[in-house]
C-alpha cells in the first residue's frame, strides 16, 4: 500500500545517468484524477476508491524508476481508473475502452477545482 506522505507532485525521474531525459511526474495529480475518475464512473465511495488506488500496483510501483513513469504515461487517468477497478482487459467486461465524451472537459474542470498540475508526466529532453 502507497503511504500517502509519499504522494506528491513534481518528482524528477533521470532516464539514466548519461542521458538528459528527464520526466517531472505529477504524481499527486494523477492519482487524485485516478481517484476522481474511480469515484465518477463506478459505483464506488471515495473511501472505496481511495482503498482500491492505493493498494493497486498500478500505484504502488509507479516511483519504481524512469521506467515505470514512462509506461504509465502512455495510457490515460481513465484507463487506469477502469483496470484498477475492473482489471486487465476490462473491455471484455463490457466496460468501454474508449474515454467518455465528457471526459477531457471534466479532467481538465477537476484539475482546476482541485489545484491539480494541469498535466500529470511532463517530458524533457535536454534541449531546453
Amino acid at each position: 500500500m502507497i503511504e500517502k506522505k509519499n504522494i506528491t507532485d513534481g518528482i524528477i525521474f533521470e532516464e539514466n545517468e548519461s542521458s538528459a531525459n528527464k520526466i517531472v511526474f505529477n504524481f499527486r495529480s494523477w492519482v487524485t484524477v485516478i481517484i476522481g475518475l474511480v469515484i465518477k464512473y463506478t459505483d464506488k465511495s471515495k473511501q472505496e476508491a481511495e482503498g482500491l488506488v492505493f493498494q493497486s500496483p498500478i500505484i504502488c510501483g509507479a516511483l519504481n524508476n524512469y521506467m515505470s513513469v514512462a509506461l504509465r504515461s502512455h495510457e490515460t487517468e481513465y484507463h487506469w481508473a477502469m483496470t484498477i477497478v475492473y482489471g486487465e482487459r476490462y473491455w471484455d467486461k463490457n466496460i468501454s475502452a474508449e474515454e467518455p465524451q465528457d471526459y477531457f472537459e471534466w479532467e481538465s474542470e477537476y484539475r482546476l477545482k482541485n489545484n491539480l498540475a494541469k498535466e500529470s508526466f511532463e517530458f524533457f529532453d535536454g534541449s531546453e
